[in-house]
């Protein structure tokens, strides 16, 4: 949930996927150098206790924070990929069991934050298969 408490959620299950990404709108939307995303499927998410309000960040993107304490929640590919639901991992109540898989949109990383944690980096997207 969020730093005040106001929006709490359920996920069911493991995450299809985690990810560090680096993009410039994930920087100025956390105010960090990345942001850490766990990705479920949309069905597998439940906000239990308010829902967070959303902004359209780019075409066919929308991230969702809360109201009252500025907490980044999820974002979505609302139009792209409905189905699906990144939260924030850093709201999560125990992070540690998830391990992220990659970095992304590395073009734009923060050039004072090494990656030397091992993982597959991905100028953009990673690819399809």
């Amino acid at each position: 949930g969020c730093l005040c408490g106001d929006i709490r959620y359920k996920a069911r299950g493991a995450p299809r996927a985690v990810n560090h990404c680096h993009c410039v709108q994930c920087q100025r939307a956390t105010g960090a150098a990345m942001a850490t995303w766990a990705t479920w499927l949309a069905a597998d998410v439940r906000f239990v206790k308010g829902r967070p309000t959303e902004f359209a960040s780019s075409p066919g993107a929308r991230r969702g924070f809360c109201q009252r304490c500025g907490s980044t929640l999820s974002w979505r590919a609302a139009e792209r990929v409905p189905a699906e639901i990144d939260l924030a991992a850093g709201t999560l109540d125990d992070p540690d069991p998830i391990t992220p898989k990659d970095h992304l949109f590395t073009k734009s990383r923060r050039r004072w934050l090494p990656l030397c944690d091992g993982l597959p980096a991905y100028v953009e997207h990673r690819p399809r298969d």
